[in-house]
């Protein structure tokens, strides 16, 4: 059943090494040194200086530039700076200063374990799961609590959203001594403030920005009256400094010898994964995006790439997902916005059609009623072509970031004609297809053995395992009168 690849994934777009990149290989060929001798000769490890030199990291801090020019022997203008600004000068690399080798030491473990952590976080979050009692465990890596979850999918219109401007500042946040031991020293010896600091500085995906969001306080679930969920204003590095942080200490613990709570301080200091207002949880709203007519059905299915996401970063996931935040920083846009509906429909724009990212930077709102492709998805809903459900919530085991699970079901006349663009490449990663000549539109057939196939074997993000635990649990709910062998 595993023996032979099923999946197939068009390359991502890679940038050209430019820069700095070019200079490292460029070195390299001359002083005819392998990409390990020159990651050890800098203090970086191997799969960095690819990254640099492949053009899927750009450094952009100064004293990373200014460690490269010392440790090379190279010119302040070498490596895009201005003459002069090498602060001590070049030093002579047979008398190494420990100051020096203790700061790369630091970094080069940070490195080491954050390559183990994004290579590693499927079976870290299943592991992880194994600390918290079982009632809460909800399929490979998720945890969810009584409350959280319906016994059967809700449409998303009777989820009620409120507003909270009364927001209590976080008992633990990612900063200060509770996190110091999971973040690297600085170039200047000094412990990086943050770890959304040290990613930027050493480790900076592609797509890394710090963006107002949607802070999640309260999770309310009463029948027949639907849920209502309560939200305040954070931004996505207070939690991102939070979740990537948990994550790093139970990488740093497996690679030490093993999960258990006594090596775990900073998830100890969380403690209550369910409790919203001791951390900052932002979710990200996880949608499986279903076609179908009514002889078929298929689901579409990403694989985002490493090098240009923050989390979750070489994993498959549902199509789209995305943190639920405005597109603007404006009072305006955070009215417009705060809208589980309007955000799953920009991440459709985004992912499956390759437009360009609402990312919060725009002072331009958006016109759901009259812009595409959301005035086309308005109306298809509005007619019962598309089909909005809500599953619940839950959080990652191994980041402990919110999950919102839902899905969404287009009939099959309508979604080829909302996605007759549909890309096999975005900005985040690329569409899975089960061939090298099928259409990204095509996706992957929903069929037992494809769902089961995708939950015990691949790597699938631990809320894109529960959206297809869910979606094909209550199938006959999402897909009314589909008449189909779904057992094939």
């Amino acid at each position: 059943m595993t023996g032979q690849p099923w999946l197939w994934t068009p390359p991502h777009q890679a940038s050209r090494p430019t820069g700095v990149g070019l200079l490292l290989r460029s070195y390299r060929q001359t002083f005819g040194l392998t990409q390990q001798q020159l990651a050890e000769r800098l203090g970086f490890d191997q799969s960095y200086v690819s990254k640099v030199e492949s053009g899927r990291r750009a450094i952009h801090d100064i004293s990373t530039l200014r460690h490269i020019a010392r440790r090379l022997s190279l010119s302040p203008e070498d490596v895009g700076l201005a003459a002069g600004s090498l602060v001590e000068g070049r030093r002579d690399t047979a008398s190494a200063d420990p100051l020096d080798e203790r700061i790369a030491a630091s970094q080069r473990t940070w490195r080491l374990t954050r390559d183990y952590l994004n290579h590693h976080r499927i079976s870290l979050a299943r592991t992880a799961a194994q600390l918290y009692p079982e009632p809460y465990r909800l399929g490979n890596g998720l945890l969810t609590r009584p409350g959280w979850m319906w016994d059967e999918p809700v449409d998303l219109a009777d989820i009620g959203l409120e507003w909270s401007d009364a927001v209590t500042p976080p008992t633990v946040s990612g900063a200060g001594a509770d996190t110091e031991h999971l973040r690297p020293l600085t170039d200047g010896g000094s412990t990086f403030g943050t770890y959304t600091r040290a990613m930027r500085d050493l480790d900076r995906p592609t797509l890394f920005e710090n963006r107002l969001s949607f802070r999640m306080l309260e999770t309310a679930h009463s029948e027949p009256d639907g849920s209502r969920l309560t939200f305040g204003h954070t931004t996505y590095f207070d939690a991102l400094d939070v979740c990537e942080s948990v994550a790093h200490e139970t990488a740093a613990a497996m690679l030490g010898g093993g999960l258990s709570w006594p090596v775990l301080p900073f998830r100890r200091r969380i403690g209550d994964p369910f409790d919203l207002g001791r951390r900052v949880t932002l979710p990200s709203i996880n949608t499986l995006t279903i076609r179908h007519d009514q002889t078929r059905a298929s689901f579409m299915l990403h694989r985002r790439s490493a090098g240009s996401v923050a989390t979750a970063g070489g994993v498959y996931h549902v199509l789209p997902a995305g943190v639920f935040q405005p597109s603007g920083i404006s009072p305006c846009h955070h009215e417009t916005d705060f809208d589980l509906w309007r955000n799953i429909m920009r991440e459709l724009s985004e992912e499956l059609l390759g437009n360009a990212e609402h990312d919060g930077s725009g002072s331009s709102l958006i016109d759901y009623d009259n812009d595409e492709p959301f005035r086309s998805l308005q109306r298809a809903r509005q007619s019962g072509c598309v089909r909005v459900w809500y599953f619940g919530m839950g959080v990652d085991a191994l980041t402990l970031f919110g999950e919102i699970l839902t899905v969404v079901v287009v009939d099959a006349d309508v979604f080829d004609s909302l996605f007759a663009g549909m890309v096999p490449v975005n900005a985040e990663g690329s569409v899975v297809t089960t061939g090298p000549h099928r259409r990204a539109s095509e996706g992957i057939p929903f069929t037992h053995a494809a769902v089961r196939r995708l939950i015990e074997h691949e790597p699938l993000a631990p809320s894109a395992a529960a959206c297809l635990e869910l979606a094909w649990r209550h199938r006959e709910t999402l897909l009314p009168g589909l008449r189909m062998r779904l057992a094939s």
